[in-house]
């Protein structure tokens, strides 16, 4: 009897050191985040002109569907996009000061809808017969670093049905920035 009482005891003390211990730990991260905002929210407006905006390249698409996709990729196409993806709204403010907090978000939200049509459009193109408008979109949307998979695997059939495999080497490694659940995926895809 008493040595199962020493064990249980000694589980105890083993147990309630574990938790404190990592107690300790969760209040120091939450003590560093609320640090980190804070100071994020004394930083002045910084100038983000010279930012890495994105472009659509409408100029190489003389195409026109006339389908609700293709209007919306086009209104896009006139708003201003960056990819921020990974990046928090407290280090957007640390960077580039709160007051650019809103319009670095509606920056964003442009892209996140940009890559979310992209794929969408480029099969009304593929179905349209627009091969090299569609391969020139989802090229573009790798450049743009977006980050879905649908957009890779259109590209990778694109590159195998024209026999351009050494291409897919292009893709794995442009995949080699991607968060690692769309990276995981994309390589999946490309074998």
């Amino acid at each position: 009897m008493l040595p199962i009482l020493t064990i249980f005891i000694v589980f105890l003390v083993v147990l309630t050191y574990h938790i404190k211990k990592n107690d300790a730990t969760q209040a120091k991260v939450q003590d560093e985040f609320w640090e980190k905002e804070r100071k994020s929210n004394a930083v002045r407006k910084q100038d983000i002109s010279k930012l890495e905006y994105i472009t659509i390249p409408l100029e190489k698409m003389p195409h026109r569907l006339n389908t609700e996709v293709e209007k919306s990729f086009f209104a896009l196409s006139e708003k201003t996009m960056l990819n921020l993806t990974g990046i928090s709204n407290t280090d957007l403010k640390l960077t580039y000061g709160t007051a650019n907090l809103a319009l670095l978000s509606e920056y964003d939200a442009n892209f996140t809808d940009m890559v979310a049509l992209l794929p969408e459009y480029t099969t009304e193109l593929l179905e349209a017969g627009h091969e090299d408008s569609a391969q020139m979109l989802l090229e573009f949307g790798v450049n743009c670093k977006a980050d879905s998979s649908k957009i890779y695997s259109q590209l990778a059939s694109l590159y195998r049905a024209h026999g351009e495999t050494d291409k897919l080497n292009w893709l794995r490694e442009a995949s080699e920035s991607l968060p690692q659940y769309t990276r995981l995926a994309v390589q999946k895809e490309l074998g």
